[in-house]
């Protein structure tokens, strides 16, 4: 069975693992769609909370094909990956393109979901100083 929540953390400061990641997909030549910072926005909302961050980025070719597949599948699409501080270490979080495959039923395009995994867990395990 494949889960769909993968975890990785690391013993580097969220900055850190944070501009590895940001520096990981842009290398790669992959868009980045955006970047939220929920501890920023919580602090604009008078309230306070530990660091967590989402980028949101993707292939609008890679997912578009997957969508021609199962349009179910946009649900899932973009790619994200969760940077959080917590219990002094920085995770790392995605949702694996393997598990999204097996929830939409996608009968296409599986070299695509298999690179995209590859790709994806290639990113994290750089941004936590892991490649």
């Amino acid at each position: 069975m494949v889960d769909g929540l993968v975890k990785v953390s690391s013993e580097d400061a969220f900055d850190t693992v944070l501009e590895r990641a940001t520096a990981a997909i842009e290398k790669r030549g992959i868009h980045i769609f955006a970047v939220i910072d929920h501890k920023k926005n919580a602090r604009d909302a008078g309230m306070d909370m530990d660091n967590a961050t989402v980028i949101i980025f993707g292939s609008p070719e890679a997912g578009t094909k997957l969508m021609q597949d199962k349009l179910s599948i946009a649900i899932d699409l973009p790619l994200r990956i969760l940077i959080s501080s917590e219990d002094n270490k920085t995770i790392l979080r995605y949702y694996n393109p393997l598990h999204m495959a097996k929830e939409h039923r996608l009968d296409r395009n599986l070299d695509v979901i298999n690179k995209v995994s590859g790709l994806l867990n290639a990113i994290v395990m750089e941004a936590a100083g892991k490649a």
